[in-house]
């Protein structure tokens, strides 16, 4: 029932390579009119499917709201399910990729079809949009129990653990994966033979290297040759792709990284950490990129074409911060209560030179004791940068006063209040966050020179 890349019509295959290209240049909304007639058509297109939902996802994250309820769609009603589906595909999920009442609809019609893929697709359609509701995830990981995907049930099930310690139904489920996945990696519960045990078995002891600490360049280049023989055996292989991707970024080949990283999530959109990951190393590339033209810039400044190349990083820079400023608001919009990703948005904005669309979500993220202390600082910084020094001055020293130890931390901290108390002509409170940073590290910038020249 599930329709390859390969088996699409000519038609379908040239939409198909547009809509990469829109996703990979961030293009959503265009992405989504690509896909979606090939989705429309070929129902059993599930690679498709999953990257137009990505594509959705981000675009309705861009700004516009969506919800996680609302009725029951009429669609769903039609007696032909593969029209009732094209209608959800049509009329919900573009506006409402997330839509829980929506997605279970698809769930059961999937279901009806014996189409347990595009069942479970559906379910973590919703996992996405409530990445914290417990009861939702518990469905998924049955399904995949009940129809023999031990691996994905143990992930959902450590991910129950992860957000709820005392759940022990989800305690006993990824036991019981973990013994099916063992059994079927054996090729006990099936027909598997001898060669797919050894390709099993090989796969788990690479994937054992690629974790294990302190390799040798050596030994890393050798470990990305065994996977990229395996990626050439199957390049649907997930685990294949995003070993590639992590080999490639320790040997700080970023664009290669990034390419497979990118790729990964193709295969995989639902992944968070996945996304994150990949924005990291995105903004790694374009990080380098910049570099590179600084560094370009500065060697020739007499060039006859220093104008356009200062222009050209300066457009470089602000796509950069929008892109990432985008990014964050979306995984916002899609966890609103995660302060975390509040912080993460806030010190976009900041980058961004953006301090008064900061300063809420910094305020929001003090909330998360992990996050507190940097979203403090944050916050004294922007209120610095909008001369409300007073304000700064207060985020300032109620951040340094819950450190009990002088780490870099806090020594960052009371530099900030020094500088803050300086503008404001406080000099007794200025000498006085000096000091306490003297007393415990002589050495830390210019604190030495500022505290004992005020004894000249």
């Amino acid at each position: 029932m599930i329709v390859k890349e390969t088996e699409l019509q000519p038609k379908h295959q040239n939409l198909w390579k547009k809509g990469l290209l829109a996703v990979e240049q961030k293009n959503w909304e265009y992405a989504v009119s690509l896909v979606l007639p090939i989705v429309k058509e070929e129902p059993g297109f599930l690679d498709g499917r999953m990257i137009l939902r990505r594509a959705e996802g981000e675009s309705v994250g861009g700004g516009r709201k969506f919800s996680f309820g609302g009725g029951l769609f009429k669609g769903g009603s039609k007696k032909d399910p593969w029209e009732a589906i094209a209608d959800l595909e049509e009329n919900v999920f573009q506006k409402d990729p997330f839509n829980v009442s929506a997605n279970q609809q698809l769930y059961d019609i999937a279901m009806k079809l014996q189409f347990p893929q595009l069942a479970a697709f559906a379910l973590e359609t919703i996992r996405m949009g409530q990445p914290d509701n417990t009861k939702l995830m518990h469905n998924l990981a049955n399904h995949y129990m009940a129809h023999d995907e031990p691996e994905k049930a143990g992930e959902v099930y450590r991910a129950i653990v992860k957000l709820d310690p005392r759940d022990l139904n989800a305690m006993k489920g990824e036991k019981d994966a973990a013994a099916r996945s063992s059994i079927l990696r054996q090729g006990w519960g099936s027909d598997g033979d001898f060669n797919k045990v050894k390709k099993n078995s090989d796969e788990a002891n690479l994937l054992e290297m690629l974790n294990k600490q302190g390799r040798t360049q050596e030994q890393t280049e050798s470990l990305l040759a065994h996977f990229i023989n395996l990626y050439n055996q199957d390049q649907t292989n997930i685990n294949s792709v995003k070993s590639m991707a992590q080999l490639y970024e320790e040997l700080d080949q970023i664009d290669s990284a990034l390419m497979f990283y990118d790729y990964a999530l193709t295969l995989n959109p639902g992944d968070v950490a996945l996304q994150r990951r990949t924005e990291m190393v995105r903004d790694k590339a374009q990080e380098r990129q910049i570099q590179q033209m600084e560094t370009e810039i500065e060697s020739n400044p007499g060039a006859p074409d220093i104008e356009e190349k200062r222009a050209q990083l300066a457009e470089i820079r602000r796509q950069r911060a929008s892109s990432v400023i985008d990014e964050c608001r979306a995984r916002v919009e899609r966890n609103p209560t995660d302060k975390a990703l509040r912080y993460d948005l806030g010190q976009a904005y900041f980058n961004a030179a953006m301090f008064t669309e900061a300063i809420p979500e910094l305020q929001q993220a003090k909330s998360n004791p992990n996050i507190r202390i940097k979203a403090m600082l944050l916050l004294g910084r922007c209120f610095e940068k909008k001369n409300m020094n007073d304000l700064a001055q207060s985020a300032f020293l109620d951040a340094s006063k819950e450190l009990a130890i002088m780490d870099n931390t806090k020594k960052e901290i009371l530099y900030e209040l020094a500088l803050v108390s300086e503008k404001m002509g406080k000099a007794e409170q200025y000498l006085e966050a000096l000091k306490e940073i003297y007393n415990a590290d002589y050495g830390y910038r210019d604190v030495a020179k500022r505290v004992e020249s005020s004894y000249s």
